[in-house]
């Protein structure tokens, strides 16, 4: 037994007699990170293992040096790069070990969506996967959080409220769910105030049917209404009820997105042929895009231009494919690796038969009536990045033009915020997520912003400093018996996702990817190399068995007795 002196949240020193200290099995722990985000006194850490890869001949990835390796083990992990926060090794292998429910509690914990991302993620987790950047290629994490919420989703948990105060939120895309989610589980009562009839954002209104079931987001949206999220449908907050939810909301969380498309202030830019992408989607995804937004009928067939190199960029001309468009070209700012979309995406895109022009900006659109649209000219970008704020910049010649036939032009080139946000973005108790905050267009960036919004406004509430888990995570380098040798993991066979092939999603909004079954997504979690585990400093431990509580294996942490003399 020893004493410990412990300093509380308010400042104060209290000192308690410590019987025992916690101690984790590296050999059992999934490392899912949960202990360590529950100490009350940050006395666990993660470790890493380092992954020998020395001789060329071990894995499909050649061999690299001792130094690069040893590195590699605190540089980068698949437990680092979710910008939610979640370690996918822990529902990986809780699936290996067969507690599914628990698996998916993990992730909906973090996540809200699961489904959603297990459909649509760019998944910056598996870059980091160390099986990837060591021996073959990454754990299949999306496809496996897919499965997870097939098998075992939408079991609402409900919402223990806990404080009187209540928190506002302004969308129900993904950042307002999100920021949602977290202040309910926190313990406030939470109120989204939605414009639409419908919630999910850009997730139903912006984001192709050939990438995300509209069936997926409707079940996720009713799983947090039954765990006790109000939504409120067809109320548009503006400039004047903003300040009305100010007075009645001891909170308020804006997520209201980035409704205003930016525009090429160029010759003749007034033409019913050119869609700004988000208008193009939302009438593709409502079945309107038959009827121009002026209500005239508008010909989708012939050659169609999308001026863009984002993600959204790759969705409006893959989806330009299937409405029947006799050639798509994407014509970019960007070039190369520095295109804004993922390689995957692109590759994908050109699979469907989308043409990549690089380099080049619009400088008239040339039409040869006022209601027909005929080509785009092109000038020529001789430099361009972005600013540490963010802002892009180019530099063009403009005497080194090209035309670009187009019977219809997609606008993807950003959207903006409605204006009159500014005015509140110095109030104390309104916190902004999503588009309205960030730059970052991805599904799970969104939810990363409502997630730290949530964050600041319970902490605004509580009158404390915002502690968010993610900023103290590190990776240290574990022991030298703990070193992992992968001659023999690259040995076996592993599943592949499904997708359609190009001949049948071409022509048809079916979804392009399936999920694992049973059998795949045992193959799949047994490829998991288990990298990392979590390790008690005893030194600061003090006993109090939390970590214990909050393990969902249930057979990792024991508490070990001190005697007399404060030893194990």
């Amino acid at each position: 037994m020893k004493s410990v002196k412990i300093i509380s949240a308010g400042g104060k020193e209290f000192t308690i007699e410590q019987k025992s200290v916690a101690y984790v099995d590296p050999r059992k722990c999934v490392n899912c990170n949960e202990c360590r985000e529950a100490c009350p006194v940050g006395a666990i850490e993660e470790y890493q293992r380092v992954i020998c890869h020395a001789c060329p001949e071990c894995t499909e990835v050649p061999g690299i040096s001792p130094k690069k390796f040893e590195a590699l083990a605190t540089e980068r992990s698949c437990t680092m790069a979710c910008p939610l926060g979640i370690s996918p090794q822990g529902y990986v292998n809780m699936i290996k070990h067969g507690k599914l429910d628990e698996a998916y509690e993990l992730v909906w914990e973090k996540n809200p969506l699961p489904s959603v991302c297990g459909a649509i993620c760019h998944h910056p987790c598996e870059q980091d996967c160390k099986r990837g950047l060591l021996v073959d290629r990454p754990i299949e994490i999306r496809e496996l959080k897919r499965y997870l919420s097939e098998k075992v989703g939408y079991t609402a948990k409900k919402y223990q409220k806990i404080y009187d105060e209540t928190v506002a939120v302004v969308g129900a895309g993904p950042a307002g769910l999100t920021a949602g989610h977290y202040l309910a589980q926190a313990g406030y009562k939470v109120t989204i105030f939605e414009a639409e009839a419908e919630a999910g954002g850009m997730l139903t209104r912006g984001i192709p049917k050939f990438r995300l079931n509209r069936n997926i987001v409707k079940k996720e949206v009713e799983n947090l209404q039954k765990a006790g999220l109000e939504i409120r449908f067809g109320e548009k907050i503006n400039k004047f009820s903003i300040k009305q939810l100010e007075k009645e909301f001891d909170a308020v969380v804006v997520a209201a997105g980035a409704p205003v498309s930016r525009e090429f202030q160029i010759e003749f830019n007034q033409n019913e042929g050119i869609f700004p992408a988000a208008k193009f989607m939302q009438m593709v995804n409502a079945d309107q895009l038959v009827k121009h937004h002026l209500g005239q009928l508008f010909n989708i067939n012939g050659e169609c231009v999308v001026i863009g190199g984002g993600s959204i960029a790759m969705d409006v001309a893959r989806t330009a494919v299937r409405l029947g468009a006799s050639k798509v070209t994407c014509v970019s700012a960007e070039c190369g690796d520095d295109i804004p979309a993922h390689d995957w995406e692109i590759a994908e895109a050109k699979e469907e038969g989308v043409e990549f022009v690089e380099g080049w900006t619009p400088k008239r659109y040339i039409r040869p009536a006022v209601t027909k649209l005929d080509a785009v000219e092109f000038e020529r970008i001789t430099a361009c990045g972005y600013d540490k704020d963010g802002k892009f910049s180019m530099v063009t010649d403009p005497n080194d033009t090209m035309q670009l036939k187009a019977d219809w032009v997609v606008l993807a080139v950003g959207q903006m915020p409605e204006p009159f946000w500014k005015e509140f973005s110095s109030s104390d108790n309104i916190f902004f997520a999503g588009d309205i905050d960030s730059n970052k267009c991805s599904v799970v960036d969104a939810m990363a912003s409502g997630r730290k919004a949530a964050l600041a406004a319970d902490a605004f509430i509580r009158g404390r400093e915002v502690k968010d888990a993610l900023d103290s995570h590190k990776l240290n380098e574990a022991d030298v018996q703990e070193k992992i040798y992968p001659y023999n993991l690259h040995k076996m066979v592993r599943p592949k996702k499904g997708i359609l092939p190009v001949t049948e999603r071409v022509s048809t909004f079916r979804e392009v990817e399936s999920g694992f079954d049973d059998d795949q997504a045992r193959q799949e979690v047994i490829a998991c190399m288990s990298c990392g585990f979590q390790i008690v400093d005893v030194d600061k431990c003090i006993g109090c068995g939390t970590c214990q509580k909050k393990c969902p294996k249930g057979d990792v942490i024991t508490m070990v007795a001190l005697d007399e003399g404060g030893n194990q």
